[in-house]
Parts: structure tokens; C-alpha cells; sequence
């Protein structure tokens, strides 16, 4: 009789075990479903490029930006015409997406120091020093007089669509004139290190001034093309 109560708890417990591990077999079967099922997702957010432009009030990229200076009547004598880089409708603009942690400059100037105000007619110099630009100096590449001044420092420094960043830590650059083979560009902006890291900003109301040879000929057509850039520090 024992015999037989032994065998059947024998047999009990081996169902036990055995029915135990059909279960385990079965939850982790489940649990493994439920793991296939969850995925991670990740997100990558790459920083822009440091890039400047010439924008009108709705930041659109302005298609032909031109600058004009006062006419001039023509005279004997060397003179000078002013006139204004930047506006509402034609404002320099620099955008920073996180690309320059450590500061950037922008600055302006010409493709070449050799380029001059070209015509039909006689073309005059853009970065002659020599007399402030009334005469050709002798050690300047070509024979025409003439010099540019430009000033950013009167300028309006405003922050453009961002809307946490502001103009800490940017300052306006002095007044600078061209001169070929020592200063072929003029600082306009230079943001510190301590400047946003992300943001927008624009700059209207730099002052321009270029020196007009006396004696320089009539004509409506005299244009310059000078480039900005923007560099990170």
C-alpha cells in the first residue's frame, strides 16, 4: 500500500514539474512577443551652416541686391559720394544654426584687389591710398585714383527670427578703407565666443564713402561688386 502512495506522489510531483515548465515554456514565449514588439526610436539633429545673405523684412533672400550712391555732378577736383549699405527691404543678414560655438566675423570686399568701378568709360580705383584716393599711388597694380570707406559702426545690429537669442556680445565694426594689398576686406560684424551659439541677425545703416578722381569722366553706368562672407572664429 505504501508502494503504491509512494508512486503516486512520485507521479504527482513529476506532473507538477512537468505542467511547471510548460508554463514557464509558455510566459516566456510571451514576455518574448511583447520585447519583438517594442522599438526604439532615435532622432538626429545636425547642425546647419554658418551662411550670410541680403534679406528683405520677411528674411526672403533677395534676388539682385544693389547699393547707389549719390550721383555726382562732374568736377575738377577730387570729391566724394556717399551712400547706405543695408535697409528694411535690403537688410545683411547672418544666420548661425549652431555651426560657429566659438564666434564669427563678417566681413566685405571685393573678388580680387584689382577689380575697380569698370564703364564704358574710364574706370576709377576702390582701394587707392594714395591722397585718400585723389591721386594713383605707385604702389597700387593699376593707374586709376579712387578709394572706398566703409563705417558699420553708426549701423542698426538687430536680432532676426530667433526667439531666445539676442545681439550680447556682437559688436559693429569701425570705420575702414580699402587698400590693396594691406586691407582687402572691412570688418562689419564680429560676435564673441561668448555670443548665441543659435540665432539670427541682421544690420542695416552702414555708412559707405568713395573717393571720386577729379576730373573723372561722366557716366551712368560706373558699378563695383563687392562680396560679404562670414567665417567662424
Amino acid at each position: 500500500m505504501s508502494h503504491i502512495y509512494y508512486q503516486k506522489r512520485k507521479f504527482t510531483y513529476l506532473a507538477i514539474f512537468f505542467f511547471a515548465i510548460y508554463y514557464l515554456t509558455l510566459f516566456s514565449s510571451f514576455l518574448q512577443v511583447l520585447a519583438a514588439g517594442t522599438s526604439t526610436f532615435n532622432q538626429t539633429i545636425n547642425p546647419g551652416s554658418l551662411v550670410v545673405d541680403i534679406v528683405n523684412g520677411s528674411y526672403v533672400s533677395v534676388g539682385s541686391p544693389s547699393v547707389s550712391l549719390e550721383a555726382q555732378a562732374f568736377s575738377f577736383a577730387c570729391g566724394a559720394s556717399t551712400g547706405t549699405f543695408g535697409t528694411a527691404t535690403e537688410q545683411l543678414y547672418v544666420s548661425n544654426p549652431d555651426a560657429a560655438d566659438g564666434g564669427w566675423t563678417l566681413s566685405i570686399g571685393a573678388s580680387a584687389p584689382s577689380v575697380t568701378w569698370t564703364s564704358a568709360g574710364t574706370p576709377f580705383d576702390f582701394n587707392d591710398a594714395s591722397t585718400a584716393g585723389c591721386s594713383d599711388g605707385a604702389g597700387d597694380d593699376d593707374s586709376y585714383a579712387g578709394q572706398m570707406t566703409i563705417d558699420a559702426s553708426g549701423g542698426t545690429l538687430a536680432k532676426g527670427s530667433c526667439s531666445t537669442c539676442d545681439t550680447d556680445n556682437l559688436s559693429l565694426g569701425s570705420s575702414g578703407a580699402f587698400v590693396e594689398g594691406t586691407t582687402n576686406s572691412i570688418t562689419l560684424i564680429t560676435a564673441a565666443a561668448s555670443s548665441d551659439d543659435i540665432g539670427d541677425w541682421t544690420l542695416q545703416g552702414v555708412d559707405l564713402s568713395q573717393t571720386i578722381p577729379g576730373e573723372q569722366p561722366a557716366a551712368s553706368d560706373y558699378s563695383i561688386s563687392l562680396t560679404l562672407s562670414v567665417a567662424a572664429s
